[in-house]
């Protein structure tokens, strides 16, 4: 039963997969482009005093790859599966609830990871290209935020997809707004190197409203 849940998100993922996958590659393409302007017309000493003294960040063409991979397969995952509550029917297999809305959002998080996963290798070789190790670590700890929130924007989409009342709709919409926004409020490489951990661990919170809102759709309930 599980091989063909995996099918089913197979074929609604198969011909958009690639979207998040070419936006990340642009903005990889437009951080690789800007360092080589910088090393290469103004100089490596520049480059060297513009990251390091100054602060200043070369990657953020990649900001928002990672937020947009997760909504962007939250919706082709899930606004096919509630559309005409087709998701009860999913609730009648042979297979308990929980672990088919999970397996659902299990394989989306994992193509979202990928991309915000893939999205990171890539920052690291490019800077790795131009700059020493320690500045690598410098910019794969300013990117892993941006890359992080990929998880909250992935599950806040599912769950406003799966709600049926507009109000709550805007409310999940403001609540996943509010918990992604201050991941990108600052600008300084290194910003959440401590608190990434607690935000990592408040992000797994994100899958049990989920569950919740499974049950919901199961039983048919509008509360």
């Amino acid at each position: 039963m599980l091989s063909a849940l995996a099918y089913k998100e197979w074929l609604k993922l198969r011909r958009v997969f690639w979207v998040p996958i070419a936006a990340a590659a642009v903005g990889l393409g437009d951080t690789l482009l800007t360092y080589r302007h910088v090393n290469e017309i103004i100089g490596p000493v520049m480059l060297w005093l513009d990251a390091v003294y100054y602060d200043k960040v070369f990657f953020s063409g990649v900001m928002f790859a990672g937020v947009f991979a997760g909504a962007w397969f939250a919706l082709f995952q899930f606004v096919p599966e509630c559309a005409g509550n087709r998701l009860r029917l999913l609730f009648h297999l042979p297979v308990p609830h929980r672990r088919s809305v999970y397996f659902i959002a299990g394989t989306g998080l994992c193509a979202t990871a990928a991309v915000a996963g893939g999205t990171l290798l890539g920052v690291a070789l490019i800077v790795g290209r131009y700059m020493p190790a320690e500045a690598v670590a410098r910019a794969i700890i300013t990117c892993a935020p941006w890359m992080l929130a990929a998880l909250p924007a992935y599950m806040g989409t599912a769950l406003v997809v799966m709600e049926s009342s507009w109000v709550r709709r805007l409310c999940l919409g403001i609540t996943t707004a509010l918990f992604i926004m201050p991941l990108f409020a600052s600008q300084v490489p290194g910003a959440y190197a401590t608190g990434l951990p607690a935000f990592a661990a408040a992000s797994l919170l994100w899958l049990l409203p989920l569950d919740v809102q499974a049950h919901r759709f199961k039983r048919g309930t509008r509360w």
